[in-house]
């Protein structure tokens, strides 16, 4: 694929230069920065290296590449931890994995449970950017859109530096305050639980989990984010291309013919920016399999437990975060994909009143192709193979999670009242008991009493 698709680009940009040709034109992306701090990639768009001589040094790539595989052989570390710990009962085999929870009691699992969610999806994600980040899968439609050259400042990077500026902002932001707020929490407990000699003994780990929270936080963040602006470009070019065609439909017919060359040239725009989304894709709907597949049972369980769980107040606070911060990802991840595949199938009633004009085979041929290709919701971002994300399949996907949500929380009510009925029969069973054997103990001693009188 990568192949094919440098070849394309390149063929819109000859040069006698392939460097020239395939890479001169690529915008510094401002995330890229902050993928290569949190491990995503080690080289990024630093192509040069590719052209350079045989002999040329290796070294600081192979070790900015260590560095990724360090991060992420780092998240798979925790992940497979916080499965194995959730098996754990033996208090001094968790603390030895650097696990405080045991001191909670019954609260463990409310803490366990959400940070295996986190891990493991950072760990995928990490991984798929380590194996990707050679074809350039994940700078995709940056890398076309800076090949087209234009005179329209909105099809231009620095359009977005300060929404992207924002969103970084805010990303550091949840990123510095999970990491203070986890490795403050996991702190105290140390301290409050620890005499002083364990508690020096645990101080690695401690530095270790906050590392941990902050690399894992970081990469949810900045990857969500930055897979908005490429939502938000792709959308844009198919909004543009909707709107040529809106008007074209709206205008006057005119003479046979005149909008033929319209028509073939949008029909073409059409089919390169559906190649673009689908090149695209080959990256993202992995990504947004191991997110959403995994906060989505996140999100049910943290929710099942604020309604049903007993907490303190800092479990609540860390679970009420958790739910916010699950259903934020989810949401921007999945609208944005939405939006991508609504514009790209809006054209369609502006087509059909189009074809109705007299054209040529040829035309009319590429106009049926356009038609039966807008129809139906297959351009787009999907989860893996098995759909594309639509405003629809979001509504479905809400309306079976609240459906199933409501029978395991009746079910969960209808045990808990079960169990609340059951414990006050015991109780007012042993009250019953007691009274009766202190009845019958005041029986024996007025009987002991008449005896001796």
């Amino acid at each position: 694929m990568q192949h094919q698709f440098e070849q394309r680009k390149s063929f819109s940009h000859p040069s006698s230069n392939p460097k020239e040709g395939l890479y001169g034109n690529i915008p510094k992306l401002s995330y890229e920065t902050w993928f290569k701090i949190f491990g995503l990639l080690s080289s990024g768009l630093d192509h040069e290296r590719r052209f350079g001589p045989i002999k040329q040094d290796r070294t600081p790539v192979k070790i900015k590449r260590l560095y990724c595989q360090l991060i992420t052989a780092m998240l798979w570390f925790f992940a497979v931890r916080g499965f194995v710990l959730m098996f754990i009962d033996d208090k001094g085999l968790a603390i030895l994995m650097g696990d405080l929870s045991v001191y909670w009691n019954d609260y463990r699992m409310y803490y366990l449970m959400p940070t295996f969610y986190y891990a493991f999806s950072s760990a995928l994600v990490a991984t798929t950017f380590l194996l990707k980040e050679r074809d350039l899968s994940w700078f995709i439609p940056f890398m076309t859109f800076s090949q087209h050259q234009s005179t329209d400042p909105n099809d231009k990077l620095g359009f977005h530096r300060w929404r992207t500026l924002i969103f970084t902002l805010f990303n550091l932001t949840i990123t510095m305050w999970v990491t203070g707020s986890m490795g403050y929490l996991t702190y105290s407990s140390a301290r409050d639980n620890m005499d002083a000699h364990t508690f020096r003994l645990f101080m690695p780990w401690l530095v270790v989990q906050v590392i941990w929270y902050f690399f894992m936080t970081g990469i949810i963040m900045f990857t969500t984010s930055y897979f908005n602006l490429v939502c938000l470009m792709v959308q844009k070019k198919f909004s543009d291309v909707a709107s040529e065609i809106e008007t074209l439909a709206e205008g006057d017919p005119g003479p046979p013919g005149s909008k033929n060359d319209d028509l073939t040239r949008l029909y073409f725009a059409h089919n390169d920016l559906c190649e673009i989304t689908d090149e695209s894709n080959s990256f993202w709907q992995y990504i947004l399999f191991y997110i959403i597949g995994n906060f989505i049972p996140n999100f049910c369980y943290v929710m099942y437990t604020l309604f049903f769980g007993d907490l303190d107040t800092p479990l609540a606070i860390f679970s009420w975060f958790i739910l916010g911060h699950t259903f934020l990802i989810m949401a921007v991840l999945s609208v944005s994909a939405a939006d991508v595949s609504s514009e790209a199938h809006a054209p369609y009633t502006s087509l059909h009143t189009l074809s109705l004009l007299q054209l040529p085979i040829d035309i009319e041929v590429n106009m049926s192709t356009f038609l039966h290709r807008v129809r139906g919701p297959t351009i787009g971002y999907s989860i893996l193979d098995l759909f594309v994300i639509t405003n629809s399949s979001i509504s479905n996907t809400v309306a079976a999670i609240a459906s199933y949500f409501l029978i395991v929380a009746d079910f969960s009510r209808s045990t808990v009242n079960q169990g609340l009925i059951q414990k006050a029969q015991s109780k007012q069973k042993a009250i019953n008991e007691s009274l009766a054997m202190t009845t019958t103990s005041s029986m024996l001693d007025a009987t002991t009493i008449a005896s001796i009188g």
